[in-house]
Parts: C-alpha cells; sequence; structure tokens
C-alpha cells in the first residue's frame, strides 16, 4: 500500500475559497480552517459548560451494546477530565453509505491526533450519528457494478412512512434478501464468507439503520477508540433539554440571522444551498412516529399546512418534559453539537461547509462561537488493475479524476477505428431517400392533404431502420475492439463512477471483498497528514 498526494480542484467555489483562505468568505466563519487556528479555539472552550460526567455516561451506555475498546474508554477517560473534541457526523446509511462516511471518521481521529500533538492537551475524535434524520430514501440504497455499469440498487423503506433512521425497525427479511442480491454482484475471494458473516452477523445483533451503522462503526475503529452518539438517543435528548429551551426562545432571530447571511452569500456569488426562510423554526418535532418540520406564525409554531399547532409555552414545557419528540435541522444541529460538545474542530463535507457558512450570527446569538471548521481528508482508493490499465495506456489519476478523461477517451478511439466508407454510404442512402420522399409527398398532397402524413410515417420508418443498421455498425466496431473500450469502462467505474468521485458513490464492502477485513486499519497506518491534498491510495 502506498500513499500519494494529489491537489484536486474543489467541487465549488466557496469551497475553493474557503480552503484557500479568501477574507471574502472567512468572513462567514469564526476561523481559518487550519491548525493555526486550533490554539485560540482550544483557549476559547477551556471553560465549556458540558457535565462531562453525565455526558460521559451517556456516551458510555450509548456504546456499551456495541463493544467498549480499551482505546475508547481511555478515550472517555479523557472527554471526562477535560478533553475537547474533533467532532464528525452522517447519516446512518446502509453498510456504513458512500465511502466518504469512513474518510470522515478517519480524518476526525487524524485531526484529533495532530491538535493533541500540537496543543500538548488531550483531544479526542467523535462520530455524531445523525439518527434523527427521516429522509430515508436518501440512506436505503447501494451502487454495485453490474456488466460494466454503476447502478443504484434501492432497498424498499416505503413501509417506515416518515419514521426517523433510529426509529425504523429493519424489515430483516426484506434487508436479509436485499443483502444477498447484493452480495451476488461482488466476486468471489477469499475474504468474502467472513464479509457476508460479519455483515449479516451484525444484521441479527441490530433493530435498526442507526443500530445497523453503529455496529459496523464500532468495528471499523474500535482501535482507534473513537467515540460515537445517536443524536436521537434518549439519553442524549434529555441531556439536551435545556439547549432546546434556548433554540426555541431564540428561533426567530436565529432564522434571522441565518436569512440574512445566505442572502449575503448569494449576491456575493456562492450558494450555501440552504433555501432559509425568515419564518423557519429549524426544529422538528415527532407526533405519532412522524417527524414534522416546525414553522413559526408569530408565537405560535405550526407544522404539517397548520394541522400541528404549538404556542411557545406549549413547546417550551415539551423541551423539558418531552425533548426525545424534538429534534434539529442543518441549522440547528451544529447549535447543539456546540452546546453539548467542546467543540474544538468540526469536520465536514463541501455541502455541510456551505451550510456552516450561514451559521455564525447564529452562533453569536446564543453567545457561542463557531469551532475551527476543517474539510474532510478526501481520499481515493487505486487498486492493482486500475494500476496496471493506468500505466498499460499512459494515463494518470489527474487524467481520470481531474480532467475526467475517460469519455473523451473513448470517443477518440471510437473515431479512430469507425469504418467511414460504410457509414459514408448510409449517409447518402438517407440524403437519397428524403430527396425522393420530397417529391412523393408533393405528389401525394396533390391527391389529398390527408395522405402527407402517412408519407411522412413511412419516410420515418425508413430513417429509423437506416439508424437501426448506422448503431449495428458501431456495435459491431465496438466489439471488435471491445477490450479497450471494457478497460476504459473499468477505470472510470473505479475512480469516476456515473462521474462522481469514487468516495461519494461506492460502500467500503467491495473494498473489504477485495483486500480483506482489516482495510480500514491499514489505511490508518497510513501517514495522513490532515492538510488539503487529496489522499491517493495505491494497494
Amino acid at each position: 500500500m502506498k500513499l500519494a498526494q494529489q491537489v484536486v480542484p474543489p467541487s465549488s467555489n466557496l469551497m475553493n475559497d474557503y480552503i484557500n483562505g479568501d477574507k471574502k468568505i472567512l468572513h462567514y466563519f469564526s476561523y481559518s480552517p487550519d491548525h493555526g487556528s486550533l490554539e485560540s479555539r482550544q483557549k476559547h472552550i477551556r471553560h465549556h459548560g458540558a457535565d462531562r460526567d453525565g455526558l460521559t455516561a451517556i456516551i458510555r451506555g450509548y456504546m456499551e451494546p456495541y463493544g467498549i475498546s480499551e482505546k475508547a474508554e481511555e478515550h472517555l477517560t479523557d472527554f471526562q477530565e477535560g478533553a475537547s473534541v474533533v467532532i464528525t457526523g452522517q447519516q446512518a446509511g446502509l453498510l456504513t453509505g458512500p465511502l466518504y462516511t469512513i474518510h470522515k471518521a478517519i480524518s476526525a481521529i487524524v485531526l484529533a491526533k495532530e491538535a493533541k500533538t500540537q496543543l500538548g492537551t488531550n483531544v479526542v475524535p467523535v462520530f455524531w450519528i445523525a439518527g434523527e434524520d427521516h429522509d430515508l430514501a436518501e440512506i436505503s440504497h447501494l451502487y454495485r457494478e453490474v456488466n460494466g455499469r454503476v447502478e443504484k440498487l434501492i432497498f424498499p423503506h416505503m413501509e417506515y412512512g416518515k419514521k426517523t433512521a433510529s426509529t425504523a425497525h429493519l424489515n430483516k427479511t426484506k434487508i436479509r434478501s436485499y443483502l444477498e442480491e447484493y452480495f451476488r454482484s461482488l466476486p468471489e475471494t477469499e475474504h468474502s464468507a467472513e464479509l457476508q458473516q460479519m455483515v449479516f452477523g451484525f444484521l441479527e445483533e441490530t433493530d435498526t439503520y442507526t443500530e445497523f451503522f453503529s455496529a459496523f462503526l464500532n468495528h471499523f475503529f474500535h482501535k482507534e477508540g473513537l467515540l460515537f452518539i445517536d443524536a436521537a438517543h434518549p439519553e442524549l435528548r434529555k441531556y439536551e433539554s435545556a439547549y432546546f429551551n434556548r433554540l426555541i426562545n431564540f428561533a426567530p432571530a436565529i432564522a434571522d440571522e441565518v436569512y440574512t447571511a445566505e442572502q449575503e452569500l448569494l449576491a456575493a456569488g456562492y450558494n450555501p444551498s440552504l433555501s432559509a426562510e425568515k419564518d423557519a423554526a429549524n426544529l422538528f418535532i415527532t407526533i405519532k412516529g412522524e417527524r414534522i418540520l416546525l414553522k413559526r406564525e408569530g408565537d405560535v409554531f405550526t407544522g404539517n399546512n397548520g394541522a400541528v399547532q404549538f404556542k411557545r409555552s406549549e413547546l417550551l414545557e415539551i423541551a423539558e418534559k418531552n425533548p426525545e419528540m424534538l429534534s434539529n435541522n442543518v441549522v440547528t444541529r451544529p447549535l447543539m453539537q456546540e452546546m453539548v460538545f467542546p467543540v474544538l474542530a468540526f469536520v465536514g463535507g463541501p455541502g455541510e461547509i456551505a451550510y456552516w457558512s450561514v451559521l455564525k450570527n447564529a452562533f453569536g446569538l446564543l453567545e457561542m462561537e463557531m469551532p475551527v471548521v476543517m474539510p474532510r481528508l478526501g481520499m481515493t482508493i487505486v487498486n492493482r488493475k486500475v494500476q496496471v490499465l493506468l500505466e498499460k495506456y499512459g494515463l494518470s489519476f489527474e487524467d481520470l479524476v481531474i480532467e475526467q478523461k475517460a469519455s473523451v477517451l473513448k470517443a477518440e478511439l471510437l473515431d479512430s477505428i469507425r469504418d467511414r466508407e460504410a457509414e459514408e454510404m448510409i449517409v447518402q442512402l438517407e440524403m437519397q431517400i428524403q430527396d425522393q420522399y420530397k417529391e412523393i409527398r408533393e405528389k401525394f398532397t396533390e391527391v389529398s392533404r390527408g395522405l402527407t402524413p402517412l408519407v411522412e410515417k413511412n419516410l420515418q420508418f425508413h430513417l429509423k431502420q437506416l439508424d437501426f443498421l448506422k448503431n449495428k455498425l458501431e456495435d459491431e466496431v465496438v466489439l471488435q475492439n471491445s477490450v479497450q473500450f471494457e478497460h476504459l469502462d473499468f477505470l472510470e467505474n473505479e475512480l469516476m463512477p456515473n462521474g462522481s468521485p469514487q468516495e461519494r458513490i461506492f460502500n467500503p464492502i467491495p473494498y473489504l471483498n477485495d483486500y480483506g477485513m482489516d482495510l480500514v486499519d491499514k489505511l490508518l497506518r497510513l501517514d495522513l497528514k490532515y492538510d488539503k491534498n487529496h489522499k491517493v491510495i495505491y494497494l
């Protein structure tokens, strides 16, 4: 396994300017995204008001069913005794969801280690599982490669309605069948039996999306002692009761600040993609198993187009007595994280950081400061077959991932092997038929205008037959040169599947199937430096 560095341009102008320290965007954050900001941030959170004993007990209680490693126990003790945290998070995707979920956890672990060395004080990594999320369509799918195509395999989830990832009890018969179909698309290797035993074992031991996800998270990162907590964990919700009180009371001001910031950013040429509204409450409430987004109408909080209504006093009472009914959205989740944890740094992806760009004044309203917001490490795994083919065709990682040349190369290859003489014969025949049908149309129209559509339909039939011939000719040419096309398709599917980065499409399972159950451990043993370079990992 070899590690290489590669500069990969950010996916948006907001991220490009943020990573490169443009003051125009840094104005919307409390710190620049670099290690130099950590010392100042550490001083700011030194006296954070977290109930460390209580919070440690909550995290330990959540993690215990999955098994707490020696390193995790050490991190729990460090936190209880005053350590700050590097926090990241993600929805509870099937089989962890896309690879970037694993990359986020690795990023938090690496940054926490570097911060501990730099600051001379304990820093622990924490993963915040967004189990409160009810968009099950977003987490109920996997991508697989079938016959040279990358396709989406969707798990049926409609039976769960609007339940959250932490309350939707998995239909194990259906999901077992679904996962069996998924595994059939993977090649049989020396690791397949052990891998499937692990996956189906986790399925039997857990009941919800979030529990299934947590089992994987603990398996991959128990040696590193990654702490993790479900945002929807009832004990955490009780702990957050007073914080929900603040979010309810400040809801109008928070919405106003977020809306103003987004309008400023849009005017500056950025796109936070939040679509903030001034009447937003930025909170959800769960009624009879349905998670409902709240808005504000004066001092009344409403949902489902007014079908659900609470006075502010009533919502405050819910926050006090039944906080498990409340949950955060993308605006209030960062605020809640900051109230709960002494966050040294938050590790996020491009979309999350765009959302965070509108939150600085919202933090200020609650007498808080944004933590250091660090872009997660980007990674791409390059397997042995990819390396051989890159060398064979004189291509580089940059050619395929940054320049995205695969489609261009396939077009150039097709152009070089076309039977131009045969193609020209079809073109000439097509022109002759169209000319002759022009005369036929005129003659038939003289007889009756009602015959004109019939002539046109007949012409289209013949043209379609010629198109069929052209396509068959192209197919045969491609077939005769299929090895080269298959190689280019393979490279594209491995590095930029469906035109997207590998880490946004595939989950970790195919890589464990090929390279062993300890692959994540091996990645963590690499000399990963937390910087803005993309990590290219040659297996």
